[in-house]
């Protein structure tokens, strides 16, 4: 990756900073310079761009059906961008953060139980109930925000078809990013809440929401209290011009407690990001491409 300082006033494109939650004057450049590395003196809003590798070969194995498991994605040209306030930083007033803790703590402490009972109905049944109880936790307007905004193509492939495969196999998505759904559900329904389980240490039980667009084929997915972040993700899945698909992911998001920080101290959360959905583009690539 290269980090170029961002000019001083920003530059909006239209159809790449698009991104909900977060203030207009975080809009990123499309710019994509030569590599460089900004001295020290650099301001704190920068752009940081991320160049996928070019070339490479697909795996050639036939698949039948959803493939799980991480893929690929060698030319799907995946590539990202990010700006706005880096490093995440709590949002919300103390009575809030401490809230979004204590949630975070407790479904922290479920996720690791569902590693050791493997999953299964009384997991599944025991995270119905608590998502029930939370709700929507979204950037709060007009704080700091960090950005980052993900694209990828899929030649061959067209943008309903990639819509559709996403909603129509949610664990297979995401399990190639070593996440499983919580509960497991066979398909993605408008307004559906869920919990995005990672195996880290510690284990995480993320909880998000989703709303479906079909008519443009786009897919949102909002963070739900005791996610350790604040969140949006929106996916479009639009039309190249050559009857493929161009994937662009617009993603905003703050802390949600002052777990976050020691998150930041511990561990690269921002970098286990960019894997988590760089794993899902190559999935979304790979699996529609061999088929």
């Amino acid at each position: 990756m290269s980090r170029i300082p961002s000019p001083t006033s920003p530059v909006s494109t239209p159809g790449l900073v698009d991104t909900e939650g977060a203030n207009a004057a975080h809009a990123l450049s499309s710019t994509r310079p030569a590599p460089s590395r900004a001295p020290a003196s650099a301001p704190a809003i920068s752009v940081e761009v991320y160049r996928g590798f070019e070339g490479g070969t697909r795996e050639g194995t036939p698949v039948t059906g959803p493939r799980s498991g991480p893929k690929t994605g060698a030319d799907n040209r995946f590539d990202f961008a990010i700006g706005g306030a880096f490093p995440p930083q709590p949002m919300g007033n103390l009575a809030e953060q401490v809230k979004q803790a204590g949630l975070t703590a407790a479904q922290s402490n479920a996720a690791a139980a569902s590693l050791v009972m493997g999953g299964g109905a009384i997991v599944d049944a025991y995270a119905r109930q608590h998502l029930r109880m939370l709700d929507a936790s979204p950037p709060i307007q007009g704080a700091p925000t960090s950005l980052t905004d993900y694209t990828s193509a899929i030649p061959g492939v067209a943008p309903e078809s990639v819509y559709a495969y996403f909603v129509r196999n949610p664990g297979a998505v995401f399990e190639a990013a070593g996440i499983q759904v919580r509960p497991a559900v066979a398909t993605l329904t408008d307004g559906a809440k869920l919990f995005l389980e990672e195996k880290g240490m510690p284990p995480v039980w993320a909880p998000i929401t989703v709303r479906l667009e079909p008519e443009s084929n786009t897919l949102h997915i909002t963070t739900l209290d005791g996610h350790p972040l604040r969140g949006t993700n929106r996916f479009v899945f639009e039309g190249d011009g050559e009857g493929g698909t161009r994937v662009r992911q617009y993603s905003a998001f703050q802390g949600s407690s002052p777990a976050t920080a020691v998150g930041m101290a511990v561990m690269d959360p921002i970098e286990r990001q960019h894997g988590i959905w760089r794993s899902v583009h190559a999935h979304l690539h790979d699996t529609l491409r061999e088929h």
